[in-house]
Formats: C-alpha cells, structure tokens, sequence
C-alpha cells in the first residue's frame, strides 16, 4: 500500500481490465518524479501526464490510442480514458475535518476514498457543482449541499479539466423545459399574432357589415356628405328642387328611397355613396334641355359602384381597423373615416358608363338612353350600341319631370 506522503507524487497509467498494478510497478510510479493525477487508460497501454492534461511525457504503445466512445448516457468525460484519480482534500460538512482523500472519477459518478481506499462518498456527475470557478484550489460540492467540499490543487490539473468537461456534457444534455416553455410561448403568441394579422380584420370587416343596419348606413352616407363638402362645398339645396330631385329618385330607384344631392364644384358626375346617395355635379342640371341626362348618368353611377351593399363595402375596406372595430362595437363612423372616403372617392377616375349592361336599368325605369349616350359623346360613336339599343325608341315614354321642374331644378345652385 502506497503512503500518503507517496500519493501525492503517484502518477498511474494503467490499462482498462488489467486489474492492479503490481506492488514493484506501484513502487516504481511512486519513486518517479511526476505529480498530479492519475489516469486510468483503455487499450492496453501506458502512459504519464505531468501536471496537466495536455501535456505528455510518454506516448502510447505501438504510437497509437484507440479513443473509447462516449456510452450511452453520454457520461465520458475524456475519450480515452477509463478512469481517472487524483489526491484531494474532503469534508463533510462544515463541522467535519478536512481530511486527504483519493478522488476517482468514472463514467458517472466521482467516488471518494480514505487512505486506505475505502469509499467514504459517491457523487453522480449531474449532481456536482464548482463553488470558484477558474480559482485554484478548485472547490467542488453536491448541487444543493454546499457544506460538503472537495478541493483539487491545481496539480490536479487533469482530474478538474474532466470534471467540469463532464459537467459541461451533462449540462448539454440537461432537459430544459424553460425553454419548451419559452418556445411554446413564442409559437403560441405568434401563432395568435398571425390570426390576428390575417384573419381578425377581415373578420370584423365582415361582422360589422352583417350588423350595420340600413338606418346607420344611411347616416354613414349623410356624414360623408358633409364630410365631402371640403372639396365640394355646401350642398345646393331649395325646397322646389327638392321635391323634383326625389320624384326622379322614386322614378329610378324605386326598390331602394335614396337621395340625389347637388354639389356646386369639385364634381363633373355623378358617384354613389353608402345608404343610397348620390353626389351630382351641378353641371349636369344646369348644362343639358332634359333631365334623361341626369337620370343617365345616375343609372351610371349606380351599375358602377355594383348597388348599395357594395358602396358600404367599400367604406368598410378602405377604413383602418381600429375604425372599423369602433364603428362595430358603437355604431359610429369616426370622422377620419368619413374624410377619408369622401377625398377617395371624389379624387378618383372614373370611366363613362358605356357598357350594354346600362340598358336593363333604362328600360326599368322608362327612360331613354339616347340622351345620355349623345352627351357622353356627342358624335355617338362610342356609344352607338346604347342608341341602338334604346329601351324606348319608338315609344314616347312619360317624362321625368315637367319642364316647370326641370327649369326650377337647373336653378338650383343659384338660389
């Protein structure tokens, strides 16, 4: 049995299996020079270590080490050893005395033996934590029980480098369900984060135009008509023409009351808006004989905007969502909204109506579309299958208004 003065000066390479070294092998590895730690090998060979892992001092039998693979719980701290021992000082516990003890680390567990090679304590590899990192002498204990101690000197250079290696494997290993939860959250929220980018909009852009009654798009259509008076100016209004403009309402749009409101600037047409309004340039009362234009350019209007439902689309589509939420869950259209719509709409091109679709609405509401066909062109070539096509040639239809009307109703934005 070696000394303890011996111990510290022991530097053992033995092969795996092979059993113990012979008491003249340990004498000799005890009278040698070298200090530190000792390492158990695999593959039948000997080897020594000065103080440290990196450095050799005899290499391998044959100049080749077959390196031992991790097993199967992953526990191997360096390749190519079976095991390693080192000298150290353990305590038990704070009122405990430190004592010398042979430290042997396996594939799982570091074992701690007397001097007489009794085993005084087991720790698993995944238990143990280092109270000074990168400090010498380095301090171990049990994760969780900081008053039992091992320290390993710095001539136990080899021993320390394999545990904190193997430290480092299992920490690798370790399950960390913080992070599945961090990572479910993170799914969680985005996947919550899509729907609402993709589908919530749309969703309450549906719902709000199920829920809108035909009263509140009515106001909507009010309110943006006086939003448009910016660009507009006010409304031309006096009771005589009033009255004419909603006997031509009833005359075109007999299934759906709506209004036809006279603008004074800023609209050479007429543009449908939601709860069956219409804007109309004064140009068209004040600049033709007979209101069969108006009423063409009204059916115009009409066919263009694809009927009520989709003029309140419309405005639903172009307001931003936090607009649109307000309007579901109040009622109420907010004014940037209304601005909005009213600039859009009033800004953008539109096209003469000359498709053949327009014929069904003139004959619908008895009105001629020779009138209209000539003043979108006067030489009626563009819309030569509008006259051609006229619901009424060969008829005399019963007139829109009396002239009496129609004259008051040219009138209208000068009173």
């Amino acid at each position: 049995m070696l000394k303890h003065s011996e111990l510290h000066r022991d530097v053992r390479l033995q092969a795996a299996g092979a059993g113990n070294l012979t008491q003249g092998c340990r004498h000799w590895l005890a009278l040698s020079s070298l200090v530190g730690t000792k390492a158990f090998l695999s593959g039948g060979t000997t080897q020594s270590f000065n103080r440290g892992f990196g450095q050799l001092l005899a290499r391998p039998l044959n100049g080749i080490l077959p390196e031992r693979r991790p097993s199967s719980n992953g526990m191997t701290a360096l390749k190519k050893f079976e095991k390693i021992e080192s000298s150290g000082i353990w305590r038990a516990d704070a009122m405990a005395q430190r004592r010398d003890v042979i430290v042997t680390l396996g594939d799982a567990t570091l074992t701690l033996l007397d001097m007489q090679e009794r085993v005084l304590a087991h720790w698993s590899i995944p238990a143990v934590a280092r109270a000074n990192h990168g400090e010498f002498p380095a301090i171990f204990h049990p994760d969780g029980d900081p008053e039992e101690t091992l320290e390993l000197a710095d001539d136990s250079e080899l021993m320390i480098e394999a545990i904190e290696e193997l430290r480092k494997a299992v920490e690798r290993r370790r399950p960390r369900p913080g992070r599945l939860r961090l990572t479910s959250a993170i799914l969680m929220m985005a996947g919550i984060a899509a729907v609402a980018f993709f589908w919530l909009p749309s969703a309450v852009r549906q719902q709000t135009l199920t829920a809108l009654p035909k009263v509140k798009q009515q106001q909507i259509g009010l309110q943006i008509i006086a939003a448009a008076a910016r660009f507009t100016g006010k409304a031309c209004q006096a009771a005589g023409p009033d009255m004419a403009l909603a006997r031509l309402s009833s005359r075109l749009f007999a299934e759906q009351p709506s209004s036809i409101v006279i603008v004074p600037s800023g609209l050479t047409d007429a543009v449908a808006l939601p709860g069956n309004h219409y804007l109309v340039g004064r140009n068209l009362v004040e600049d033709f004989e007979t209101p069969e234009v108006l009423a063409g350019y009204l059916l115009a209007a009409d066919l263009r905007s694809g009927g009520p439902e989709e003029t309140i689309r419309d405005l639903v589509a172009s307001a931003s969502f936090s607009e649109t939420l307000k309007l579901l869950t109040t009622g109420s259209l907010p004014q940037s909204a209304a601005d909005h719509y009213a600039e859009a709409v009033l800004s953008q091109d539109r096209l003469n109506v000359i498709d053949p679709a327009i014929i069904p609405a003139f004959a619908a509401a008895g009105v001629s579309a020779r009138p209209y066909a000539y003043a979108v062109d006067v030489t009626g070539e563009t819309t030569l299958h509008l006259i051609e096509a006229d619901p009424t040639a060969g008829q005399t239809p019963n007139a829109l208004l009396s002239d009496s009307a129609w004259v008051e109703l040219q009138g209208i934005c000068e009173t």
